[in-house]
């Protein structure tokens, strides 16, 4: 029994210990990191006292490439569609398509789950959960060698008058979430 109860807190320790903080950052090209290392500098040489988590979360737009931990995020494309044959969405809703590029910086592997990692937002605060549909090319799952590419696709099922959309990818074992902004 008393092994029991080590080895269950051990790996609740273990488990707690993996959790943390996401270090979420815009990807810049090479030109723009150059300028915005020298704006940074001068920022920095600047008198005003700096102000500490008053700063809103950045939203992205369509194409940016985000750092989430060692993976870079990219949300290249959002289609519509109003499913195929066999699989369609209900009355007065659409398929979003969100089509991702998820590269792995790190030095081990990473594991991407589109359930997990991914959802989807409206202005109005509502959330939604990936939804199963045929018209999906390669759904965005499996594992990421470092140094590879995982290419794939996420449907969600939304009203047709869903105004502010926003995807979101996160980790469930860490804090902070990198946001797109989707219209």
């Amino acid at each position: 029994m008393k092994l029991k109860l080590g080895i269950l807190f051990f790996s609740a320790v273990l488990l707690l210990s993996a959790c943390g903080e996401a270090q979420i950052e815009k990807v810049e090209p090479a030109a723009a990191k150059n300028s915005a290392a020298t704006t940074n500098k001068a920022a920095n040489n600047s008198e005003k006292p700096a102000k500490e988590n008053t700063k809103a979360p950045e939203v992205f737009k369509i194409g940016d490439s985000v750092t989430f931990n060692d993976l870079v995020v990219t949300v290249n494309s959002i289609k519509d569609s109003k499913g195929d044959d066999f699989i369609k969405p209900e009355e007065g809703k659409i398929y979003k398509i969100v089509d991702i590029t998820v590269e792995n910086k790190g030095k081990e592997e990473a594991v991407v789950s589109s359930v997990m990692n991914t959802s989807m937002a409206d202005g109005d605060g509502y959330t939604y959960d990936i939804t199963i549909t045929s018209v999906v090319k390669n759904q965005l799952d499996g594992s990421v060698g470092a140094g590879r590419k995982l290419r794939g696709q996420v449907a969600f099922e939304v009203p047709k008058t869903a105004k502010g959309l926003e995807f979101i990818f996160s980790d469930p074992f860490t804090k902070g979430q990198a946001i797109w902004k989707l219209n």
